[in-house]
């Protein structure tokens, strides 16, 4: 029995092995979105291994100076996005409801409060959906640039 290329953890993953593990049309959005975030925030892909009972598995996780942007699970017909907002977030995300996918919005309201933020685990099954993400990571990273810089200036 072959085990599933991505549950092993005994198999240091490789970033390119994704690409034959992701089936259409799902990989085509998987190396979408990999390129936007590597090419927008000039980030590399970090590999790595989850023992979490939630998304256990390889994964690619994206930071920028510290900051989590984003985690991505792949699976073979779809991938999860892991996108952690802060709760100030919320009502600027509902707010543009009518934009967003209604699964991504039922995603953004489920999802419980956890110490300030909620946790969104996005799966992209679609390209309107890989465009919703694509959004959220770009209105995240907006508000917390946009934060700093307000900070700064007050000091």
């Amino acid at each position: 029995m072959n085990k599933d290329l991505i549950l092993d953890a005994s198999h240091a993953l490789a970033y390119e092995e994704i690409f034959s593990y992701i089936n259409e049309p799902a990989l085509t959005w998987w190396k979408a979105i990999n390129t936007f975030i590597q090419q927008k925030y000039q980030v590399s892909p970090k590999i790595s291994y989850s023992k979490c009972a939630a998304q256990k598995g390889w994964n690619v996780k994206y930071q920028k100076s510290g900051k989590s942007l984003c985690t991505l699970y792949p699976e073979k017909e779809s991938f999860i996005i892991l996108i952690v907002i802060k709760l100030e977030l919320v009502d600027y995300i509902e707010s543009m409801a009518s934009t967003y996918d209604p699964a991504v919005m039922e995603i953004a309201r489920n999802a419980r409060p956890f110490n300030g933020t909620k946790w969104l685990m996005i799966p992209v099954e679609s390209k309107a959906i890989l465009k919703n993400v694509q959004d959220l990571l770009v209105f995240k990273h907006e508000m917390s640039t946009s934060k700093k810089t307000a900070k700064h200036k007050e000091q």
